[in-house]
């Protein structure tokens, strides 16, 4: 045991799986010596390893301490049993609950982050069907699709949500420069040209990241020119007709001056 505090962990127990409790056998002799003291920590006082262990102990404690009485001893021990029994199931208790709830708080970001994707995709879709000039975009949009959106991942500074943009390992700086327009341009309706906004979640700062994040599988069967070269180059035989990348179509990722940042 040895425990210096409530939130010490538990040491000198013995587990009902074990082999030395499974084959204790109290007509063989005690459960264990001082050196090597242990308890069963799931059994009451009144199992057989127990017994023996209250027996050890209160036979070292009189040793050293004769004005003491044994009986005595062993009931005080023994409520003492009680008392780590009941800390040795809460504290597993603890440890099931922070799982469960580090398990929900992953669930909720994958959640948050697929949301927060497939967000993206459709208010850049809303953008390219409402702005004229944006229109012919809507295709292309609609081929890379929410797998080739950016992700992100959020920050707190100052009590204000930061999100930080992850592009994707494999997409083309020509595609990120391409999809910032439509999202200056959602900001711009949402919000107004001085950023305050009347409709919608309140604005988020967001701020873009030389990270490309976690790599992801690549969209098939996009343009040539819609891939990082330096990327592409890297890939197999094998990887690269699995792509299947359009090599006689090269897009235009621009736009109209008058619709340029």
């Amino acid at each position: 045991m040895k425990r210096v505090g409530d939130d010490a962990p538990f040491t000198g127990v013995i587990l009902p799986e074990e082999t030395l409790l499974v084959n204790f056998d109290p007509r063989r002799g005690p459960c264990c010596t001082v050196e090597n003291f242990s308890i069963e920590i799931l059994g009451t006082p009144k199992s057989a390893w127990n017994i023996s262990a209250t027996k050890v102990f209160a036979r070292d404690f009189v040793a050293h301490h004769p004005n003491s009485q044994y009986d005595a001893v062993k009931k005080v021990f023994s409520t003492h049993l009680r008392s780590l029994r009941r800390a040795y199931k809460q504290a597993g208790l603890n440890e099931v609950a922070l799982k469960a709830r580090q398990k929900e708080d992953r669930r909720k970001e994958r959640k948050r982050s697929v949301c927060s994707i497939l967000g993206m995709i459709f208010k850049r879709l809303d953008v390219a069907r409402a702005v004229s000039d944006l229109r012919s975009h809507v295709l292309m949009l609609t081929r890379i699709g929410p797998d080739g959106m950016s992700s992100d991942e959020t920050a707190n500074e100052n009590d204000v949500p930061q999100y930080c943009i992850l592009g994707r390992h494999w997409r083309s700086l020509e595609i990120t420069a391409w999809l910032r327009i439509f999202d200056a341009i959602y900001r711009h309706n949402q919000y107004g040209p001085v950023g305050t906004g009347s409709r919608g979640n309140n604005a988020r700062m967001q701020f873009e990241s030389m990270s490309m994040g976690h790599p992801q599988r690549a969209v098939r069967r996009l343009p040539r020119n819609a891939y990082r070269a330096d990327w592409y180059d890297g890939l197999d035989q094998y990887d690269r007709e699995e792509l299947d990348r359009c090599e006689d179509e090269v897009y235009a990722f621009t736009h109209v001056p008058n619709i340029q940042l």
